[in-house]
């Protein structure tokens, strides 16, 4: 899966976000041709290198033939709704401004069929967030994350007056979202900066897992004393399981006791082994042997090798390091007919694994006088019933 993460660690605005998009790739010519089923007169993008302290960057401006502007929001649906533009970008650009239009109505105390949208309803906005969604659309992003989003202070004069910053639009529009204060006596988010992320944001937070292919920065308007005025872009390949590396440590053994290996399995899972296991081998002068094999992290190594060579009569290991894919786990309780059981339960792509705990399983049937295997089939039986894993 492709995401996107927009790091605003110095705000939104409409067009720092698609600065950072062409940073990171989007075709010049291919958006051109998208945005133009907008049927805006005269349209001409305009992309430019620049950098704020020191940052290379892109600048995102456009000219057009037409002064009119959308104004309302009725005007804005019919100039969306009567585009050819894609599905998708159409669906998410009438959401995003329905949401402006909510935010509008409830500061200003009108209707939503009747809020005029003064600066936020001219071309100016109406590409930004169009374009926006056409540019992550045309870069194939799959999935959009978003980090808390970076708030000035101070003031900002607007069609209305004089209003605090941040403009109560943006803040009602990030109502329930991770933002943080900066300091800087400056509008750093705008509406429209906010309304994009809130629209294509699937989730808010840290970078997510995942392999970095692309990174664009996006320039705002002007240099900041404090920070380089620009939102961060990085475009990657989900890594959808968690990775790590252990140790694989083996031995072969043809001359001891296979009695011992169960206290050998025992003391190396006290030690901290994350796994141990044996194979038959036929080992040299045709002698029947045995394989030991332990995984454990890096920092148990000495231990488990102090244990194999204390525990068994090998004079030496083979070890090298593994990588491992991971998939994340957590824990609930099922009730059944016989007591509680613990319940693995496995995050995959397509939904949950549940597996019974078998040790739980076990006492329980040890302590009843029942079938193991009855435990768990009713453990299974339980889980089907129940509305999901325990958070």
């Amino acid at each position: 899966m492709r995401i996107g993460y927009f790091d605003c660690y110095a705000g939104a605005a409409g067009d720092m976000i698609l600065a950072s998009l062409f940073h990171a790739g989007l075709d010049e010519a291919a958006f051109t041709k998208e945005i133009a089923k907008l049927g805006i007169k005269g349209l001409k993008i305009d992309v430019k290198a620049t950098s704020r302290k020191s940052v290379g960057a892109r600048s995102f401006t456009f000219t057009h033939a037409s002064n009119a502007s959308a104004g309302t929001y009725r005007d804005i649906v019919k100039l969306i709704e009567g585009g050819s533009l894609s599905p998708a970008v159409k669906e998410r650009s009438l959401a995003a401004f329905d949401l402006l239009a909510e935010a509008e109505s409830g500061i200003h105390c009108v209707s939503k069929d009747d809020v005029h949208f003064h600066e936020l309803g001219s071309v100016d906005t109406v590409v930004d967030i169009v374009g926006s969604f056409i540019g992550l659309e045309l870069l194939g992003i799959d999935e959009v994350v978003c980090s808390p989003i970076s708030l000035g202070t101070g003031s900002v004069k607007c069609a209305h007056g004089i209003l605090p910053v941040p403009a109560p639009a943006t803040l009602k529009i990030l109502e329930g979202l991770p933002v943080r204060g900066t300091g800087v006596e400056r509008e750093l988010t705008t509406p429209t900066g906010a309304v994009i992320l809130r629209t294509c944001a699937a989730r808010f937070g840290p970078v997510p897992q995942m392999t970095v292919e692309a990174i664009g920065y996006g320039a705002g308007t002007g240099e900041l004393e404090e920070m380089a005025n620009v939102i961060r872009f990085v475009v990657g390949e989900s890594a959808e399981y968690e990775r790590d590396a252990i140790i694989h440590l083996e031995t072969n053994i043809d001359d001891m006791n296979p009695q011992l290996f169960s206290h050998v399995y025992s003391e190396l899972f006290a030690i901290g082994a994350l796994d141990v296991w044996l194979a038959n081998v036929v080992m040299k002068k045709g002698r029947p042997g045995f394989v030991l094999s332990v995984l454990c992290s890096r920092e148990s190594v000495s231990a488990v090798a102090d244990c194999v060579f204390a525990e068994t009569t090998t004079s030496g290991l083979r070890m090298h390091e593994v990588g491992r894919l991971k998939l994340e786990r957590k824990f609930m309780e099922v009730e059944t007919k016989y007591g509680k059981v613990k319940v693995k339960v496995f995050a995959l792509p397509s939904g949950e694994k549940r597996v019974p705990e078998y040790e739980d399983c076990l006492h329980l049937a040890e302590s009843l006088g029942v079938p193991v295997r009855e435990v768990i089939e009713e453990t299974k039986n339980a889980l089907g019933k129940s509305e999901g894993p325990s958070s």
